[in-house]
């Protein structure tokens, strides 16, 4: 009996946190697409959401070169969101290859730091500076 009464707590906490969790995709770019200097990131979230979206530069020889800070924004009403982010390119190397890992984290409140884990869910897709 305290077999089958541990495991109805654990579906039961299994099924809150199913619930809380939000589904959230990133539409454009797509991965491996080519996005200039200043790209477009639109996507959906599965409900009301608080956004951070950033990217991460890597250079061509998947060497983390930094982190670009992008924007903090609330989904639309209907849970789309649509925002533009820099993808700069590195002065002194114009013509080297960079890979962008853009991130999308979903928060249930504005976060106090960028390092903070989503509680909502989370993105990412990986694009290319040319």
């Amino acid at each position: 009996m305290s077999r089958l009464i541990s495991l109805i707590a654990l579906l039961a906490l299994l099924t809150v946190a199913s619930v809380a969790c939000a589904d959230v995709t990133i539409g454009m770019p797509t991965a491996g697409s080519t996005v200039g200097p200043s790209t477009a990131v639109t996507g959906m979230c599965s409900q009301r959401a608080f956004l951070v979206v950033y990217s991460e530069v890597i250079d061509a020889n998947n060497v983390p070169i930094g982190t670009v800070p992008g924007i903090r924004h609330w989904t639309n009403d209907n849970n789309s969101f649509g925002v533009r982010i820099s993808t700069p390119r590195l002065l002194s190397q114009a013509d080297e290859h960079l890979t962008y890992e853009i991130h999308v984290k979903a928060y249930s409140h504005a976060p106090k730091s960028m390092d903070d884990a989503p509680d909502l869910g989370e993105a990412q897709v990986s694009v290319d500076s040319h």
